[in-house]
């Protein structure tokens, strides 16, 4: 925690601030190990400050290392006797996270006080996962496996999309999961053709493609994975399309190494879809990274600026989507090591008819 936070010391001090004000929960538990939900942290240039009510002092007590502790009543009143004692002049505060009614309030009891915007530098640096991090991740992963064992035994005719989700989800539950990263997404048919077909209470039926996307948390730290499944039989189009989608991730995950921009991962798969006939069913970026939110940076898209570098975890899934028919979706995690990339999600990938 000590180096994160001095990562971001750094950049406040780059940035001409002399005193950081982090509001975001995550963030907050990336640099503190704090896993409740309501804090605020001050980290300055010789002292870092954690804030949190009467209800989490002991957890904060237990969790939190080298930073100075202080119970609140009022956070806003807080805050500001804590950078009048601090003589702080400029504040930074995560304009991407702080409402404007937060901002309104701080400004009026930091009279005097410069409050400067800065966006999403703490989710820059949380972007290179850390030892610990791949090690949380790849946790995750594992346990996510586990409903994708219990999807594939029961996926057959005449079964509930909703059912099928609620035993995937206790699968993982009873291993360890924490909880669920988003509601589970099990689409088949027609439902195939929207990509977030949350699980609904139709039917499966023989010959339909199933859109399987799950994601579970382990130690605050996500997994993201999809896969499409045929109940019965296969038919020509339903091959065709999943073999243009699985091409297509193969394409992009092998450009995935240190350096590589990441509209180049997407680059890769949406001209091949494109090629086969099929870009106007594939709208979504490629990816995104995963870690304690679902998505946070990079972003794998057309129009991302992010380049990818050695320690970033991101999922490459490529789709495609059709109005009446259905979908193909498939997903991984991809870790990008020194020399090119690992593949954290190990579930098997050629169409599976069940």
């Amino acid at each position: 925690m000590k180096k994160r936070r001095a990562l971001v010391r750094e950049e406040a001090a780059r940035r001409g601030v002399d005193g950081f004000l982090v509001t975001d929960i995550r963030n907050i538990r990336y640099l503190s190990g704090f896993t409740g939900g309501s804090a605020y942290m001050l980290v300055t240039a010789g002292r870092d400050w954690f804030l949190t009510d009467s209800r989490y002092g002991e957890q904060a007590r237990d969790e939190v290392r080298a930073a100075s502790l202080r119970i609140y009543k009022k956070p806003l009143e807080a805050i500001a006797a804590l950078v009048s004692e601090l003589r702080l002049k400029v504040v930074g505060f995560e304009s991407n996270n702080l409402t404007v009614d937060a901002h309104g309030r701080l400004r009026k009891v930091l009279s005097g006080v410069r409050l400067k915007p800065v966006s999403g530098f703490i989710n820059g640096i949380r972007a290179r996962k850390d030892r610990f991090e791949i090690e949380q991740l790849r946790a995750s992963a594992r346990l996510l496996s586990l409903c994708y064992e219990t999807t594939e035994r029961m996926l057959r005719p005449g079964v509930v999309e909703s059912e099928v989700a609620f035993e995937a989800e206790a699968a993982a539950r009873d291993a360890g999961a924490e909880g669920l990263a988003f509601d589970t997404i099990m689409a088949s048919g027609w439902r195939g053709a929207l990509p977030h077909g949350k699980a609904s209470d139709k039917r499966v039926r023989k010959g339909e493609l199933v859109v399987a996307d799950m994601g579970v948390v382990f130690n605050g730290y996500n997994s993201d994975c999809t896969r499409t499944y045929c109940v019965g039989r296969a038919g020509a189009r339903e091959r065709e399309v999943y073999q243009v989608v699985l091409d297509a991730q193969r394409r992009a995950i092998e450009t995935i190494r240190p350096g590589v921009p990441c509209s180049e991962v997407d680059r890769a798969a949406r001209d091949y879809i494109a090629e086969a006939g099929y870009g106007g069913y594939f709208g979504h970026g490629t990816g995104h990274g995963v870690g304690l939110d679902i998505h946070e940076q990079p972003v794998v898209g057309p129009a991302s600026k992010d380049a990818l570098a050695e320690g970033m975890v991101i999922t490459v899934e490529p789709g495609i989507y059709i109005p009446g028919w259905g979908g193909v979706r498939i997903e991984d995690m991809a870790l990008v090591t020194k020399d090119g990339f690992e593949i954290l999600t190990g579930t098997a990938k050629d169409l599976l008819c069940l």
